[in-house]
């Protein structure tokens, strides 16, 4: 929200913005993906509004020095009459605001593990156990909502795979009488014995790969 109440939208939500809304995830590491894209939203503008905040304490910094001695254009803008320690105060304040905002990324959470570390820390308004236990859940949801498979996961899946292709195979063999020394080539899974079975044995390659549509194809 702005100061003004008004709804500020990220660039992802700005792009998605009237569009049709997507579809439910169909995998759990989409799921996951989805809900930490909404978490990055929320990073997005955590970490934009500090770096909007610090930008104008240290513009009103630059603007009054050079007012004073009359550098360049300064003259043209408004005197910096602005409390330069209040701005201070409110970066500090949106800076604490992004240590506890929910990391998306493990590289969120380097960040907040460097800043718990940096000598600017102790003039933060939120204390180090706060910024820990925020850290801690960060951890525990990202553990929680990977969006990849484990390498353990995806050996499987392609055991399975290859496994059901293999079935697939031997359920022609035995519907065309062919001898195991006939389909031994193609159940080793190479593309070109693949290529080569479907076509002198007109197999649909659809269905040998993955079971979709029918076993054969007109020849």
């Amino acid at each position: 929200m702005t100061a003004t109440g008004a709804r500020v939208l990220t660039p992802r939500q700005l792009r998605r913005a009237g569009k049709p809304e997507l579809p439910p995830p169909a995998t759990e590491t989409a799921k996951n993906a989805r809900i930490r894209t909404e978490r990055n939203d929320a990073w997005w503008l955590a970490e934009r509004t500090a770096e909007y905040w610090q930008a104008r304490y240290k513009w009103r910094n630059a603007l009054a020095t050079a007012q004073r001695w009359g550098i360049a254009d300064s003259q043209s803008f408004p005197p910096a009459d602005e409390s330069w320690s209040g701005q201070v105060d409110k970066w500090r304040e949106t800076v604490a605001k992004q240590l506890i905002t929910p990391a998306p990324t493990l590289a969120a959470v380097a960040w907040k593990r460097a800043k718990i570390k940096s000598n600017e820390f102790k003039l933060l308004p939120i204390s180090l156990v706060r910024a820990e236990r925020a850290i801690a859940d960060d951890l525990a949801f990202l553990a929680a909502h990977p969006t990849r498979r484990s390498n353990s996961e995806m050996m499987a899946r392609r055991r399975e795979f290859k496994e059901a292709m293999r079935q697939r195979i031997r359920e022609i063999a035995a519907s065309r009488d062919l001898s195991d020394e006939e389909i031994r080539p193609v159940l080793k899974l190479k593309h070109h014995e693949i290529a080569r079975f479907t076509e002198v044995h007109g197999v649909n390659l659809a269905w040998l790969l993955e079971g979709k549509g029918q076993e054969r194809v007109d020849i």
